[in-house]
């Protein structure tokens, strides 16, 4: 039985022209969490459970809500177990996006028709390792098989970038693959600190002995991501913050954190602000987009957390008093210095996501002409669904031009994440369609042109290139 259909989510004859004109499109996968190693060496797979299982703590999430065992999960039971339990849990899936993203991955990639469940377990986890092996997947063999234009990778600011340099010059694979550069180390404020401050003036040959010190220190390597692709910065915060610092206040932070002692809560917030504020002026500098996702309390089941580490499935959506004036301040302190970037916020508590557009659409006036200048990210994580990305989009346009939106990104460690990006695109298509067949959008080129750029163009454009030419 066919689950999975060519006109899957698509309501009207309207949706069903609009993803018509955009499906076979080329992604742009502006944030990722890809390992660029294993792209350049094309990594082989050759069982499902490694290539479709290992990592994705959406799945596990969805398993131990199952009553899935641990070792079932990301234990020592054999793959045949793991994938059975797995295909038991996903027939008891639906309502949730993990069971439309299944299908479609099974669909799309593996050619598998029907629903996946207890039933067909076997026949699935053979035919699936059977077509592994005939058809040799690989890492570049799927990103390939989905028209992947551009990838943007997440990187430390201490990465050496070797293997960014080698896709660079392997005329070989022609998707573009650039480093993000996401300095979440200089903001934890533990005894960690320490060690990559020693770290970072080996790397730039600097002597690091200040608050401003370390700023050239990240501005050197800032210079070093550009010089290999870099388009963009990535920033993961629980909470927003924004304090006014004097300098000789953020040099007594560094002088603490330089010897290893651990700030209070409120000096923690305060180095956050005063960092990424002054980071924030260097991304403008540099011509670089800058993404903050900020909401989640993260790793709250701290026995499994400990057992198994970050991102294993522990984490939730975070609450913030004062977020309006908070974001306000930001945004106008940097704007108000000359000093904005385009910048995309992705908030993981949809409860702010009008509070969230329609702050952002205070600060778009621009002399660089810049349409959408500050973006309201695409629905994050736990609003990854069809409402979630209903509301994101619908918010968008209510609050400012959903024209202008740069789209779809995967966020995913999987190499099966792409068929997200047509779950977005049928989802657009079917709520612009909507709009159409009720009367309230035309049926011309406009709305065959707001799908199409929101799906490729915007993006292509946002992310064209920097001071240095580094373009998509």
């Amino acid at each position: 039985m066919t689950f999975i259909t060519d006109d899957f989510m698509l309501h009207t004859p309207t949706a069903k022209e609009l993803y018509q004109s955009i499906s076979q499109d080329p992604i742009i996968d502006f944030h990722y969490h890809l390992s660029p190693k294993e792209i350049y060496e094309d990594r082989p797979f050759d069982n499902i459970v490694d290539l479709w299982l290992a990592g994705d703590h959406y799945k596990w999430r969805a398993m131990r809500a199952h009553g899935i065992s641990e070792a079932k999960i990301t234990g020592n039971s054999t793959p045949e177990e793991k994938f059975a339990a797995w295909a038991d849990t996903v027939e008891n899936l639906i309502g949730n996006p993990l069971y439309h993203w299944t299908h479609l991955e099974l669909k799309q990639v593996f050619g598998w028709e029907g629903p996946l469940s207890h039933r067909n377990w076997q026949a699935a986890y053979n035919y699936l390792n059977h077509f592994i092996y005939e058809h040799q997947l690989s890492a570049r063999k799927l990103i390939s098989s989905f028209n992947v234009e551009l990838i943007g990778t997440t990187d430390g600011p201490l990465d050496s970038l070797s293997y960014h340099e080698k896709l660079a010059n392997d005329p070989s694979f022609s998707t573009v693959v650039v480093p993000t550069f996401r300095p979440d180390i200089f903001f934890d404020t533990t005894p960690k600190f320490k060690d990559s401050l020693k770290t970072l003036a080996k790397l730039t040959e600097l002597n690091i002995s200040t608050y401003q010190d370390l700023l050239a220190a990240l501005d050197k390597r800032l210079e070093y991501f550009i010089a290999h692709g870099c388009l963009a910065s990535d920033h993961s915060f629980q909470t927003l913050a924004h304090y006014h610092l004097e300098p000789e206040h953020a040099q007594l932070l560094f002088e603490k954190l330089k010897m290893g002692q651990e700030l209070t809560l409120t000096e923690q917030l305060q180095w956050q602000s005063k960092l990424f504020a002054d980071l924030c002026s260097l991304y403008h500098q540099h011509q670089l987009v800058v993404q903050v996702h900020f909401g989640a309390l993260r790793n709250n089941y701290r026995r499994l957390f400990q057992q198994l580490g970050v991102d294993s499935g522990f984490d939730s959506m975070n609450e913030q008093t004062e977020l309006a004036t908070t974001l306000n301040r930001l945004l106008d302190d940097l704007a108000s210095q000359d000093k904005l970037p385009k910048m995309i916020f992705y908030n993981l508590n949809p409860a702010y996501n009008e509070l969230l557009a329609n702050t952002l659409a205070n600060f778009q006036a621009n002399e660089a002409n810049i349409a959408g200048k500050l973006q309201f990210g695409a629905a994050w994580w736990f609003n990854d669904t069809k409402r979630g990305m209903l509301h994101q989009l619908e918010t968008y346009a209510e609050q400012g031009l959903l024209a202008h939106f740069i789209g779809m990104l995967t966020d995913s460690r999987s190499f099966l994440s792409y068929p997200r990006h047509d779950y977005f695109r049928r989802i657009l298509c079917n709520l612009v369609g909507d709009w159409v067949e009720t009367g309230e959008a035309p049926h011309d080129e406009t709305v065959f042109e707001l799908v199409k750029n929101i799906s490729y163009r915007n993006a292509q454009t946002y992310f064209g290139g920097n001071k240095n030419g580094n373009d998509i």
